[in-house]
């Protein structure tokens, strides 16, 4: 973490504003320290991301975050591991944990007994949990994707359940405009991140590219694994990136038909994407090697018009 976002989370965890936010999400007081162990989850697996939650999100919503968000990072921990390191019966004994959770309502771990306090209290639809589980389960020891269906299949099962927890987390309704906007909002994460981490994917055994766009542009997995900078590996990243970016221009224009709620969540995350897929576009073959850093090319137009939107649709959340 930066000098400057240490003294900041440390301004964020002050006592008197994390209890109003408690206090505001009508957490009960025995449970109060599992809410504040699941924040220190979140805050230690996404150091940049958690400021911006304390700061913009409406208070009351940030206790039923972190306590989902909480429960998502330990389960995406046990399955986001390189494919010939995967242990399935941890997952399975955790994801059985969950669901003797769900059926009693008692849990051991702290986390958990937070997440379970907020399914109850934010009438989080039980179906959803059970499904996030499966779709998690569906990516144990999974190696790439064979057709475009299947990487959309993957966000259907593995992303959309997590995203309507979160949606009933924070009271914001599931109907047919909310989801086509935040299914597209979600997908240009994952594609966008699967750009990203295309090298260190390839590195754990695991490959996002669909093997029909390989056949496609004359490539092979184990050109990519080499790491080769050759005009078929240019053309077939260039590609990747093409349909990224068309999916963020598509969850763009579905989000102006979202409540304000839904367009306050997603506009940032949109506007951070658009920055940063201009710097993947630009490394070509590169995406081949790992690299720690997002490469931004900010654009002022997205920035300037994502931000004004973003402070309208907070001020309507007041």
């Amino acid at each position: 973490m930066s000098a400057l976002g240490l003294p900041l989370r440390r301004l964020l965890d002050q006592i008197p504003l994390w209890h109003r936010a408690l206090d505001l999400a009508g957490v009960p007081g025995e449970l109060r320290g599992d809410y504040t162990a699941a924040a220190r989850v979140v805050a230690r697996r996404y150091p940049p991301g958690y400021p911006g939650v304390r700061l913009a999100l409406p208070p009351a919503w940030q206790p039923h975050i972190f306590a989902v968000g909480a429960v998502a990072i330990h389960t995406d921990c046990l399955v986001d591991v390189p494919v010939d390191q995967c242990d399935p019966q941890a997952f399975h004994t955790w994801a059985e944990q969950i669901r003797q959770g769900l059926a009693t309502g008692r849990a051991e771990q702290p986390i958990l007994r937070a997440f379970l306090h907020t399914v109850n209290a934010c009438s989080v639809d039980h179906a959803d949990v059970h499904a996030c589980l499966a779709g998690q389960a569906g990516r144990l020891g999974v190696r790439g994707y064979a057709t475009e269906q299947d990487h959309n299949d993957n966000t259907d099962r593995s992303n959309m359940p997590l995203i309507r927890i979160l949606s009933a987390a924070c009271g914001v309704p599931m109907h047919p405009r909310n989801e086509l906007a935040v299914r597209l909002t979600a997908d240009a994460a994952q594609r966008w991140d699967d750009l990203a981490d295309l090298a260190d994917d390839l590195r754990n055994g695991l490959l996002t590219i669909p093997e029909t766009d390989l056949l496609r542009f004359h490539v092979t997995r184990a050109d990519l694994e080499a790491g080769k900078d050759t005009p078929e590996v240019r053309d077939l990243l260039t590609h990747a990136c093409a349909k990224a970016r068309a999916v963020l221009h598509a969850a763009q224009a579905a989000l102006d038909d979202a409540d304000p709620a839904v367009q306050f969540v997603c506009r940032p995350q949109l506007m951070i994407f658009f920055q940063a897929m201009g710097g993947l576009e630009r490394r070509g073959a590169g995406l081949l090697r790992p690299s720690l850093l997002w490469h931004f090319r900010p654009t002022t137009t997205h920035l300037a018009d994502g931000i004004l939107r973003t402070l309208q649709h907070r001020l309507q959340l007041i």
